[in-house]
């Protein structure tokens, strides 16, 4: 089943970059994206894993920075999902631009008045940030490994642990991990407003959008950062339940995720319904005729479905089931229908924007298939993102094989 498991990831990875080098040889003509209708699944990609990678960041900060020691099982697994699903959502912005190798062009041309300017500035220091605090949470472990791993996984560890070596008396070893300790607690304090900035950031690319009346409100932000709350702690919850190792602690680390899922899930709700109703008493017709897309339009599906559905109400009664028998299988079922519910959550904040015509009769007075208010994804829009999925999920596959994520390996006296 293992093999199996990797052939699939490898076999729809190929074929993503197949379909990635016709986008690049064809350039944007290949998407069914229009004049009218610019952003499409990519964009939806893009803020459902930036998502995922703020809300696990934000779950380990709470671990390390807050010492919730009882979540601390968790603590790398929710650092190495922030990166693996931060590779994959700066992988959907790239191919999403115009001219993707030109991205450089935004840290020589400054414009500091820019939302987006500023946000990219934040992905890199956050890059560093997940990347930094990962590695001194798990530099003893590599150590160790580098030298009673065998074959590839030692010299993985080796190349990984740079140089770094677990000292042999006990003294230097409590020297060593309370300096870990407190550089990852430094990091981990830096990295609140830090990943705040990285999604709420996003969200302001939409909030200030004024010729978008569906997303030019100042809750935006703030719905974009519960909502990274729910999805990061859903995804740590499901990976946890179904691969993390059988141990003692394990029901106790559960109920707690589970627990901080439900209280994410009703704050969210909160949120967008109080956007809603705001919305729909308002009366403003762009944002109303957007709303009335979403719930009873052509977008329903995904909201009755996907965001009501498999984002709030199938995770909660799962998690309420699960507390009878206190199943881990139900919790993580609980985890994974809540990621898969967010990605209908960030189809109905994206596309439905686009639905209505900025004139009146704009979307009749001129007949071309460029010029249109309606999107599906084109082939090659959804093999080239199953690629870069595909190929996020096997990278990640590879450093669970690896890396110490769950288990701390026992440092040798």
């Amino acid at each position: 089943m293992k093999r199996l498991y990797y052939l699939l990831l490898f076999i729809l990875t190929v074929v993503g970059f197949w379909a990635l080098g016709v986008r690049f040889s064809n350039g944007m003509s290949v998407t069914n994206l229009t004049s009218y209708f610019s952003w499409g699944l990519w964009v939806v990609f893009y803020i459902f894993f930036i998502g995922l990678s703020a809300g696990s960041f934000l779950l380990s900060t709470m671990i390390y920075v807050f010492k919730m020691h009882a979540l601390e099982k968790v603590g790398r697994l929710s650092l190495m999902s922030a990166l693996f699903a931060l590779i994959a959502g700066l992988s959907f912005v790239l191919i999403d631009l115009g001219h993707p190798e030109r991205f450089w062009y935004t840290l020589v041309h400054r414009n500091m008045s820019s939302v987006l300017e500023w946000e990219i500035h934040f992905y890199l220091l956050y890059i560093v940030l997940v990347v930094g605090e990962l590695w001194l949470v798990m530099r003893d472990d590599l150590s160790a490994l580098a030298e009673s791993a065998q074959g590839f996984r030692s010299k993985v560890a080796r190349w990984l642990s740079l140089g770094y070596r677990v000292a042999k008396e006990e003294e230097g070893r409590r020297k060593q991990k309370g300096t870990s300790e407190r550089w990852v607690k430094i990091l981990g304090i830096i990295g609140i407003p830090l990943a705040l900035g990285v999604h709420g950031g996003t969200g302001s690319i939409f909030a200030v959008s004024i010729g978008m009346p569906y997303w030019n409100s100042s809750i935006v932000p703030i719905i974009f950062i519960v909502s990274a709350l729910v999805s990061g702690s859903a995804l740590v919850t499901f990976l946890y339940a179904f691969f993390g190792q059988e141990e003692r602690e394990k029901p106790e680390i559960l109920n707690s995720l589970s627990s901080m899922l439900v209280l994410f899930i009703g704050i969210d709700f909160v949120l967008v319904l109080a956007e809603f109703l705001v919305g729909l008493y308002g009366a403003i017709p762009a944002d109303t005729e957007s709303l009335k897309a979403v719930i009873a339009g052509q977008y329903g599906i995904f909201f009755w479905v996907g965001q009501l559905g498999l984002a709030t109400v199938l995770p909660i009664l799962l998690i309420a089931r699960s507390r009878k028998g206190n199943s881990a299988r139900l919790k993580g079922l609980a985890g994974l229908s809540t990621v898969l519910g967010i990605i209908a959550v960030r189809v109905n904040l994206v596309l439905p924007a686009y639905v209505v015509p900025k004139i009146s009769g704009l979307d009749k007075a001129y007949v071309d298939s460029r010029l249109v208010y309606h999107y599906a994804p084109s082939a090659i829009e959804i093999l080239s993102s199953l690629g870069i999925i595909a190929l996020a999920v096997l990278l990640f596959s590879i450093a669970w094989e690896l890396l110490p994520i769950i288990k701390v390996s026992e440092i040798k006296q």
